[in-house]
């Protein structure tokens, strides 16, 4: 199978909540299983109420970032689009989401400045 993508993954489990573009409800979904600048693959929990999204799905993601103390609760919020479907060997589906827009939110959902690099983003995550 020919390799598609253009930026190097990040192994990271952080706990992910969606939201439809506009919404104002913010549901737990799962964990990431990996990200890069361009895409984030996430770990389905079907367990919540919120319905798996199909392929061409736009949806508000919003990553938990793990607490530090220079800069507080942030979160990472992506605008991103559902491309593949697939399960996982436990049966669980894993969701593969391509990002159109990436940036830091306070916790409390507020807009702060958008990531510029893959390196950016690495030394967040490490």
């Amino acid at each position: 199978m020919m390799e598609r993508r253009q930026n190097p993954r990040v192994g990271v489990r952080l706990r992910c909540h969606v939201t439809r573009p506009g919404g104002k409800f913010r549901q737990p979904i799962g964990l990431t299983q990996n990200m890069s600048r361009g895409g984030i693959l996430i770990s389905w929990d079907l367990s919540q109420a919120f319905k798996l999204p199909r392929p061409g799905d736009l949806l508000d993601l919003e990553i938990e970032l793990p607490a530090n103390h220079s800069f507080g609760r942030k979160c990472l919020y992506c605008q991103a689009t559902a491309v593949r479907v697939a399960a996982q060997e436990n049966g669980g589906p894993l969701v593969a989401f391509q990002i159109h827009q990436m940036r830091f939110r306070d916790s409390s959902g507020g807009p702060l400045a958008a990531i510029q690099s893959q390196e950016e983003l690495s030394r967040l995550l490490m």
